[in-house]
């Protein structure tokens, strides 16, 4: 009896968390994986990705990065693919490092020979599936995939969001309806958010990471939540918290003036009025 109920609730916990995966996804150490054939490039597979509630895969030891490797095969062949790493270069600072696309630890790397190579404008890392090695290749380069999705402790209360938990502790949306400043707040707040503020490179890199999948790139403006509320050139954000990273391209900040994400990704300030641009809102899970 007691081991006809142990494999009862055995089952029944297998069959609730195995109905979390999907249809043609497989489940390993509860995260459900999906190996995509077509071909996009790293930032429009990692879009299709968050829009279904996940991101591309993040590899963290040897036993995922086989399963993944033979999780590909019978899909891509021989064609290596898409995971979600990626190279950042903060310009102002100079401080470059390879991340996930979740913001987990990037500690363990199989690279293949001879790599990372660093020959192209932008470096994202692809799986070769009959060795498992790691390449670099340019992100723009259209590949296959493999998306991952979890059951999030917490999700957006805003349909179409995208939650990053360990990033933002919120979830974000990239608006591209065009507003001024002030109307780009109001409609933030709408939706019980708030113009996004940014304290670290990894904020920052989400940031770019999230305008490349949305194809808005060095010449677009976006708004983001800095702002001069005493009109005194001391510059917040609009959540409260301190102006305590930077990344301007301008050694001064004039007054009164509202922020904006544009050439290289780096911020400069703009009037606050009668300029549309698109913005970022960010919902936070307090």
């Amino acid at each position: 009896m007691a081991c006809l109920l142990f494999c009862v609730s055995f089952f029944t916990l297998f069959i609730s968390t195995f109905a979390n995966c999907r249809p043609n996804g497989t489940l390993y150490n509860d995260i459900c994986y999906v190996a995509y054939s077509n071909q996009r490039n790293f930032y429009d597979a990692e879009a299709h990705c968050a829009q279904q509630g996940g991101h591309l895969a993040a590899i963290h030891d040897a036993f995922t990065n086989k399963f993944l490797a033979d999780l590909a095969k019978p899909i891509v062949g021989i064609e290596n693919y898409w995971i979600g790493g990626y190279y950042f270069n903060n310009l102002n600072t100079y401080n470059a490092f390879w991340t996930w696309v979740d913001y987990e630890s990037f500690e363990y790397t199989n690279w293949g020979p001879g790599q990372p190579l660093y020959n192209s404008s932008s470096y994202c890392i692809v799986q070769i599936p009959l060795s498992g090695k790691w390449g670099v290749v340019e992100c723009t380069v259209g590949k296959p995939y493999v998306c991952e999705y979890t059951n999030a402790s917490q999700s957006c209360p805003n349909p179409g969001w995208t939650t990053f938990s360990n990033v933002f502790n919120g979830c974000i949306q990239y608006m591209q309806d065009g507003y001024a400043w002030p109307n780009a707040l109001l409609n933030c707040e709408d939706y019980g958010a708030n113009l996004i503020s940014i304290h670290n490179d990894y904020q920052q890199s989400l940031a770019q990471l999230l305008l490349l999948e949305a194809q808005i790139y060095e010449n677009g403006i976006v708004w983001i939540g800095l702002h001069d509320p005493q009109n005194d050139g001391n510059y917040t954000w609009m959540d409260s918290t301190k102006l305590d990273y930077k990344y301007f391209d301008i050694s001064t900040l004039s007054k009164d003036q509202c922020g904006v994400i544009h050439n290289d990704y780096r911020w400069g300030i703009y009037g606050c009025s009668g300029i549309l641009y698109g913005y970022f809102c960010v919902y936070s899970f307090g």
